[in-house]
């Protein structure tokens, strides 16, 4: 038995697939069970080659990791250069949701800072008081103490 991992053993999920297949047909079509098994395998194939390919771009670019240009051109080589300005468009949109994501987050982590030290200020000023009641006590009770005959 071998350890390496081929195209067949590759699946995509299949709910993801079928969301994907059927938000792409009109709603009165549907599609084989047999056929979304093509759908599938095609997909892994084109995945597989894109990356392959955006790899091969990278080496020759002189870098070992894989980066949006490397998949653009990879789009390129491999004839849909059509997809490109899609893709862009959809890189963008999804780095302006992520910024907006880390502010809100960011934000949010802010006020959690800001309530935590408001509760840490209220809790020292509740501290200050309660010792500072103790403190009076302890002077009441040690001038009430030299008010008292003392008994030996």
């Amino acid at each position: 038995m071998s350890d390496t991992t081929t195209i067949e053993d590759l699946d995509f999920p299949k709910a993801v697939l079928t969301r994907v297949i059927k938000s792409s047909l009109p709603e009165n079509i549907s599609i084989q069970k047999e056929a979304r098994h093509g759908v599938a395998k095609a997909s892994t194939v084109f995945v597989s080659y894109l990356a392959a390919t955006a790899n091969d771009c990278a080496r020759e670019s002189g870098h070992k990791t894989i980066m949006t240009q490397d998949v653009l051109k990879a789009l390129e080589a491999i004839g849909l250069a059509d997809f490109i300005d899609r893709l862009k468009a959809d890189l963008d949109a999804f780095a302006i949701k992520t910024k907006e994501k880390k502010k809100v987050k960011s934000a949010d982590e802010d006020e959690d800072i800001e309530e935590v030290d408001e509760e840490e200020e209220e809790d020292t000023s509740a501290m200050d008081v309660a010792e500072t009641s103790a403190m009076e006590v302890d002077d009441t009770e040690s001038s009430d103490a030299a008010k008292r005959p003392r008994t030996e």
